[in-house]
């Protein structure tokens, strides 16, 4: 599979596309890397920036989730869009697993967001099969899952910190979370 070559269109916003590309352009399209690799600061907020997509996504995937867990039939534009959740989550996880993270603290932060990310990918892919017609039993399970989107946005919040202090400025929150 290809790597993308610029981050997706969901975080082209103002505030955070620039700072997203030039992060996203050190990591995967600078010709003349250090032998070393991108920096502590860069790593942490590339990692930051993921973060903060699969945090902006949680809404829509919880309100997939749900749409999908309910006893009644689930719509053809349910079922779309909880492929289409699942989808989003699931490259997400591609492209944290392609970033180049060599510092040790980021290393195991990079681990507790592929997992994060994971949990929230699997459940989705559960709910794409249920809505597409799969059995009762995968509905049950599916209802009986409790999604940790709390963990996720304090993960970005402790990644989104630690790379403020490695660059030095600190300009506070970066969004806020959608309820």
């Amino acid at each position: 599979m290809p790597i993308p070559v610029g981050p997706p269109s969901s975080v082209q916003d103002e505030g955070h596309h620039d700072l997203l590309w030039n992060v996203w352009h050190t990591l995967f399209h600078r010709k003349s890397r250090t032998p070393s690799g991108p920096t502590p600061q860069v790593q942490l907020l590339a990692l930051a920036g993921l973060l903060d997509e699969a945090v902006r996504a949680q809404p829509s995937a919880d309100r997939a989730l749900a749409a999908c867990g309910e006893a009644a039939p689930v719509t053809g534009a349910e079922a779309n869009e909880a492929s289409k959740q699942n989808t989003f989550f699931h490259h997400l996880l591609v492209r944290l697993r392609a970033l180049r993270i060599n510092d040790p603290d980021a290393i195991a932060l990079m681990r507790r967001a592929s997992r994060l990310i994971s949990y929230y990918q699997w459940p989705l892919s559960q709910a794409a099969q249920l809505a597409h017609g799969a059995h009762e039993a995968l509905q049950v399970r599916l209802n009986a899952l409790a999604v940790p989107a709390a963990d996720l946005r304090e993960l970005r919040d402790e990644v989104r910190a630690s790379a403020e202090r490695a660059c030095g400025t600190d300009q506070g929150p970066r969004e806020v979370d959608a309820p």
